[in-house]
Parts: structure tokens; sequence; C-alpha cells
């Protein structure tokens, strides 16, 4: 087994990822940005699909839930400290550039459980997440149905 540690310079100091074969092993530290983190890694690493998980605590998290009758989404901004139970997610391809579409379950001191599509959030102790590369690409393109950029596949 061959493993390639890395270290990168991020906004909030040294990001540090672990490449393991088609899997990269990331710890996050107090005050890094979550997406613009696995952006950056999907867009250094050339990932053209994954799928990512996480968990971890954050603060400042910005969801959101789709209208499907407005074609916008609803969010909400919750600035207090949350247990990260779950960051589910996936890399795409959209506009030719790395995608991240994730969503997040968190909780407060009180157990009350948020949820929701992540726009963005910020690691208040730790973040672990782990990508898993898959070997083949998929496109996202605008849907004009739902108003949103979806799956695509080379036959469509």
């Amino acid at each position: 087994m061959r493993l390639k540690q890395v270290e990168a310079l991020m906004l909030g100091g040294i990001l540090k990822y672990l490449i393991e074969k088609n899997k990269i092993y990331i710890s996050m530290k107090p005050g890094d940005l979550v997406i613009q983190n696995l952006t950056k890694i999907a867009k250094e690493n050339n990932i053209q699909s994954g799928w990512i998980y996480g968990i971890g605590a954050i603060k400042n998290a910005t969801i959101g839930m789709y209208d499907l009758k407005t074609k916008e989404y609803v969010k909400k901004t919750f600035n207090d400290e949350y247990e990260l139970l779950s960051l589910n997610g996936n890399i795409c391809i959209k506009d030719g550039c790395q995608f991240i579409h994730a969503h997040i379950a968190f909780s407060d001191s009180t157990f009350k459980a948020y949820g929701g599509h992540l726009f963005e959030t910020k690691i208040y102790a730790a973040g672990e997440f782990m990508i898993d590369i898959t070997s083949c690409t998929i496109n996202r393109k605008y849907n004009n149905a739902i108003g949103l950029h979806t799956w695509c596949f080379m036959n469509e």
C-alpha cells in the first residue's frame, strides 16, 4: 500500500490530506471552510467524480431546501457551534469545473437536529472527511424542468 501525504496552504492554515489509491482522507482544522477546501482538493487532484463523507464539529453553516415551485433555495444560516453528524455528497463536473454537491445533518447542544443542502460551513473543532474517487466522469447539465444542474450521462 502506497500512501501520499499532502500539506496544502489554505486560508485557515495548512490543510492535511492523505492519498491512498482511489481514496483521499482529509483533516480540517478550526476555521477551515468545508466546501471551499473540498473543491480545492478536487481541482488539485483532477477528480472527475467521487463520493464525499464527513463528520466533525462546525459553525456558521448555511444550508438550504430547494423549492420546486419557485425554483430557488430557501436558505438559513446557523451561527452557533454544532456536531456534524453526517456530510454526504458527490463531486461532478459542472460547466467544465469540479463541483461539490453536499448535504449535511448536524445537531445542537439540546440534541435537536437540522439538515439540508450545504452551501458552506466552517470547522469549529475538527473535521474528518473522505473522498472516494470513482473511475468515470459525471457531468451536470441544467435541467429546465426543475431549475437545477443534474447528472447528465453521455447519451443525454
